[in-house]
C-alpha cells in the first residue's frame, strides 16, 4: 500500500525527524510505500511575498537578517536521503487533493505531538484527517496530545469526535492520551510505543557516524532552561568528563542526525530533558540522567518508564537499563504495534 504520513514538519528537532524516519523505515519493512505529507502553515504566496519583501526593505528585525544561518544545513541531507516527501503543502485546497495527487491508499497521523491543540489548530482539522476521502484507510499511530489537560473548545471537540468515528484505528503514545480520548471523545485508543522504539539498536548504528570524541564524555541534550542542570554538568566536568552539548533553543547550526546519534551511542553519561533523548539513551544502553522539562508533558516519560518497567525516581537520579530486560519488554511492545498495523493495513 502507498501510505501517507502526516506528522510534525521536519524542523530543528531530532526526535521529530527520527520518529518520522523510524515509522517510514518500519512501514517499508512491512512491505508498504510510505510518503511524508509535507504540510506547512497556510500562507498566501502572493500576499505574503509582498509583505515579506517590504519588511526586508525597511530592515524589519525579524525579516532583515543578513547574518542569518541555516540551522538545518547539516540535517537536510538525512531528510533528503531517507524521507520521501510530497511537495510543500500550504493550503487547505492542496490538502484536499493530496490523496488523489499521490495515489494514497491509507493515511497515518502520528507520531509525536500531532494532537497538541496549539499546534494542530494552525491547520484546521487536517491532523484529524478531515481531508481524507471516505474510501481511503485512515488511522493514528502513537499520536500525542503533548499535555495532560484538554485544550480544545466544545465546538472543536464535537468536530474531532465526528472525524475520529471514520478512523479505522486510533492509537496514542501516552496514558494521558488514553484518558483524554476516553473523557472527551468517547473512544478508548490503543496505547502503543513511539515509532523510534520499533527499530533495533543495530539499525540505528548503521545510520550513526563513528565515535566522535576520544575522551570519556557526558552528552547534554537540552530543550529547556540549561541553568537548571548546570550544577550536574559542573560536577561531572570536575570529575574529568568532557562535556559535549546540544541546546536547541539557541541560534547555532545543529549537528547532523548521524552525529547526534553517535554522541548518544558512545557517551559515558547522557543528561537530557528530552523524551527522544531518553528513548535513544535506552536504545543504546547508556547511563542516563533525565530531568523534567519546564514546558510540561512529563506524562510521555512516565508512560515510557512504565512500559519498560523503569523506576521514575531512579532514572532522574541516574541509571542504565539492563539490556536483557529492555529486549524482553520491547519485544512484547513491538509485537503489539505490529499486530495493530496488520489489523488495519490488510
Amino acid at each position: 500500500m502507498r501510505i501517507g504520513i502526516l506528522t510534525h514538519p521536519q524542523s530543528v528537532n531530532y526526535g521529530g525527524i527520527l520518529q518520522c524516519y523510524a515509522l517510514c523505515t518500519y512501514l517499508r519493512k512491512l512491505g508498504h510505500e510510505p510518503i511524508v505529507i509535507h504540510r506547512e502553515v497556510d500562507r498566501s504566496f502572493f500576499l505574503w511575498g509582498l509583505v515579506r519583501s517590504f519588511l526586508k526593505a525597511i530592515h524589519f528585525p525579524r525579516y532583515y537578517t543578513p547574518n542569518k544561518v541555516d540551522r538545518m544545513i547539516n540535517v537536510k541531507p538525512f531528510i533528503k536521503k531517507y524521507l520521501v516527501r510530497t511537495k510543500p503543502i500550504r493550503s487547505q485546497a492542496q490538502m484536499r487533493r493530496v490523496c488523489k495527487d499521490y495515489q494514497l491508499n491509507a493515511v497515518i497521523v502520528g507520531s509525536d505531538q500531532v494532537w497538541r491543540a496549539d499546534f494542530a489548530n494552525k491547520f484546521g482539522y487536517n491532523y484529524f484527517l478531515d481531508f481524507v476521502p471516505s474510501n481511503i484507510t485512515r488511522f493514528s499511530y502513537a499520536a500525542s496530545f503533548g499535555i495532560s489537560s484538554w485544550e480544545y473548545t466544545k465546538e472543536q471537540t464535537c468536530k474531532i469526535k465526528k472525524l475520529l468515528k471514520s478512523f479505522n484505528g486510533i492509537s496514542v503514545r501516552e496514558e494521558d492520551g488514553v484518558k483524554l480520548c476516553e473523557e472527551n471523545l468517547g473512544v478508548t485508543p490503543k496505547l502503543l510505543i513511539d515509532p523510534t522504539l520499533l527499530l533495533s539498536e543495530e539499525e540505528y548504528s548503521k545510520v550513526s557516524t563513528k565515535r566522535l570524541v576520544d575522551d570519556k564524555y557526558v552528552f547534554v541534550y537540552w530543550l529547556g532552561d540549561k541553568m537548571s542542570v548546570q550544577g550536574d554538568i559542573d560536577a561531572l566536568r570536575n570529575k574529568g568528563y568532557k562535556i559535549m552539548d546540544i541546546y536547541l533553543r539557541d541560534n547555532t547550526i545543529i549537528p547532523s542526525i548521524e552525529d547526534w546519534l553517535s554522541y548518544i551511542k558512545y557517551a559515558d553519561i547522557v543528561i537530557t530533558d528530552s523524551f527522544h533523548g531518553c528513548v535513544f539513551s535506552i536504545i543504546f544502553n547508556r547511563y542516563i540522567i533525565v530531568k523534567r522539562n519546564q514546558s510540561g508533558g512529563y506524562g510521555r516519560l512516565c508512560t515510557l518508564y512504565k512500559l519498560l518497567r523503569l523506576d521514575e525516581t531512579q532514572i532522574e537520579q541516574g541509571c542504565k537499563m539492563d539490556s536483557k530486560i529492555k529486549s524482553q519488554y520491547l519485544s512484547i511492545l513491538q509485537i503489539q504495534a505490529k499486530a495493530y498495523f496488520q489489523s488495519i493495513l490488510k
